[in-house]
C-alpha cells in the first residue's frame, strides 16, 4: 500500500508540473525555429519540409510551398523579400533580419531585394 500511494504520488506531482509547464505557454508567444539560411539569401519552408532559397535580386522565383510554415530573410541590411499571388500582384514584404510564421497557400512569387 505504501509504495502504490508513492507511486501515485510521483505520477501526479510529474502530471501536475507537465500540466502547468504546458498550460503557461501562449500561441501568441510561439516563435518559429531557426530554419537554416545562409547570409544574403531569404528562405522559406512549408509543414511538409518543401523549400526555396534564393539570393539574386530582382527575380521573381516561383515557389511551389502551400500551407504554413515559415520564412526567413537573412539578406543583408535594408532589403525586403516580396512574395506575389498567381495573378502577379503583391502578397507581402518583409525586412532584412524578420522570421515569422506565413501561410504559403495564396504565394506563388518570390522576389528576393
Amino acid at each position: 500500500m505504501r509504495l502504490t500511494r508513492k507511486l501515485t504520488l510521483a505520477l501526479t506531482t510529474s502530471l501536475l508540473a507537465i500540466g502547468a509547464t504546458l498550460g503557461t505557454a501562449q500561441v501568441s508567444e510561439a516563435k518559429p525555429a531557426t530554419i537554416p539560411c545562409a547570409y544574403g539569401h531569404t528562405c522559406g519552408v512549408d509543414y511538409d519540409g518543401n523549400r526555396y532559397d534564393f539570393f539574386k535580386c530582382g527575380i521573381r522565383y516561383p515557389v511551389a510551398l502551400s500551407g504554413p510554415g515559415e520564412y526567413f530573410n537573412n539578406q543583408t541590411p535594408g532589403t525586403a523579400v516580396r512574395w506575389y499571388r498567381a495573378d502577379g500582384s503583391p502578397w507581402g514584404v518583409a525586412s532584412s533580419g524578420s522570421h515569422n510564421y506565413i501561410d504559403w497557400t495564396d504565394i506563388w512569387w518570390v522576389q528576393a531585394c
